[in-house]
């Protein structure tokens, strides 16, 4: 994934990563609400040596140093059990010395004699009253005790508080700016996080970009999604000037740069799934087919589930079935459409439809019309479910698959071309369908010439839109 990709990406997923930074705004919000506030208290103590008070100026130095050694192994004995336990006694308090060492800590500042004794407390008060009366503990244990070698001797550590603890005015935590940072932060790279990895994670196609990750079979056609489907399943035939109807003219055109001179142009129109919008491409493309000149007869082949005459306001009492089983002629049964176009109903459902559609007669079919018309578009069931496409696939110029952006998966079109692909038929190129429109309105518009072809004029009225 490129960073083009990767902004379209975030950009897409924009309220996975919205509802990020509300949850780590709410969960910090809630921190601050919940939480108990603690102070800080700080007490100062200044170590010196005997040495380094009265002396030469070597002695002062090794006095000095002595101090800073002495220090950095002051500040672990500020939290033992022999100076907290004194403190606490001292101030009454019902707490161990462990629990207590929880809340104290000790530092110095590098190459100084300075140590800072640190108590934090729910109490500002009572943390001011700890750090004096561990700074008070700290400083007998020392004198007294630690630093003195034979009985009635004078330590030669002297420890001097240089800034007594005081209670704070402000509590230490929680930390208002500190928290909500931290909560939209983390919020928004989770939600960050999440986006990416749904993207990632997520196979339906939704455009070009997804096609071309799994096939470098040619991209023919890009329609985009419009609510008109429901009310003309034909595009050509209604807004004849708008976005849809020029998507099938450019589908139209790129079709004819695939073609191989010399064959019938006899092809079928699939998909992987049901539900793909492989009808509505194929009339619609016969339709921009018969709008230049072409003489076109769309044939349907769905003999589980039929949909071509329905779409075109035509009967669907005899057809293609009855031609394959002898019942009727090709000519009794096939229905002109526009000025040079003609549609082969579906007919009554045959309970094998696999068996007719591979049969001789079938071939007979296809050759007589071929023969008559400049291009046959055969509309065919999907591939994944039953064989009926492929079996006509292998047998014509090839097959034009369509697969709709949100809907289809890119391992579903990946196992369609690999059904192609096993029954050696030809895989003309591919039509991506309802894909989302873009936000941008421009749109170069045009005047029709006067000698323009007209197109099919049935109207169709039926608001269905299946396949």
């Amino acid at each position: 994934m490129d960073l083009p990709d990767l902004l379209h990406s975030l950009r897409r997923r924009w309220p996975i990563i919205a509802a990020g930074v509300l949850i780590g705004a709410t969960a910090a919000g809630a921190h601050l609400a919940l939480a108990t506030p603690t102070y800080d208290a700080t007490a100062r103590l200044y170590i010196t040596v005997a040495a380094a008070e009265n002396g030469s100026a070597t002695d002062l130095v090794q006095g000095g140093n002595a101090a800073e050694q002495r220090v950095r192994s002051y500040v672990d004995i500020v939290t033992t059990p022999r100076v907290l336990q004194h403190a606490i006694d001292a101030l009454g308090l019902e707490m161990s010395a462990q629990d207590l060492a929880d809340e104290v800590r000790a530092d110095s500042p590098n190459e100084t004699v300075l140590l800072n004794v640190t108590v934090r407390d729910t109490s500002a008060a009572r943390a001011a009253e700890l750090a004096n009366a561990i700074s008070t503990s700290f400083t007998e244990l020392v004198t007294d005790d630690l630093e003195v070698g034979t009985r009635n001797a004078v330590s030669p550590v002297s420890v001097r508080t240089v800034q007594p603890a005081i209670a704070p005015d402000h509590a230490a935590t929680p930390q208002t700016l500190k928290s909500g940072l931290l909560g939209v932060g983390g919020g928004l790279a989770l939600g960050l996080l999440i986006a990416v990895l749904r993207d990632l994670l997520d196979t339906r196609i939704r455009g070009r970009a997804e096609v071309e990750t799994v096939t470098e079979r040619p991209i023919l056609g890009v329609i985009p999604k419009h609510k008109s489907v429901q009310h003309t399943p034909v595009y050509v035939q209604g807004d004849r000037q708008g976005q849809l109807a020029e998507a099938f003219r450019s589908l139209r055109t790129n079709l004819r740069f695939v073609e191989h001179p010399g064959t019938p142009q006899v092809f079928v129109v699939t998909s992987a799934n049901a539900s793909e919008g492989k009808t509505t491409t194929a009339l619609n493309l016969a339709a921009a087919l018969i709008e230049g000149g072409s003489r076109v007869a769309v044939v349907d082949c769905d003999l589980r589930r039929p949909a071509v005459a329905g779409r075109v306001d035509m009967e669907n009492a005899t057809g293609l079935t009855d031609v394959l089983t002898g019942r009727a002629e090709l000519e009794d049964v096939l229905q002109p459409w526009g000025a040079t176009g003609a549609v082969l109903p579906a007919g009554p459902t045959p309970p094998n439809p696999g068996d007719l559609l591979a049969s001789a007669a079938m071939t007979e079919v296809l050759r007589i019309l071929s023969g008559d018309h400049d291009y046959v578009i055969i509309d065919t069931p999907p591939l994944l479910p039953v064989t009926d496409a492929a079996i006509l696939a292998s047998a014509t110029a090839g097959a034009l698959l369509v697969t709709a952006a949100g809907k289809s998966h890119t391992h579903e079109l990946r196992d369609a071309l690999e059904v192609l692909d096993r029954v050696g038929a030809r895989t003309l190129g591919i039509a991506v369908s309802m894909v989302k429109p873009s936000r941008r309105r421009d749109r170069y518009e045009y005047l029709r010439t006067a000698d323009a072809t007209t197109a099919p004029s049935t109207v169709v009225r039926r608001p269905r839109i299946a396949d």
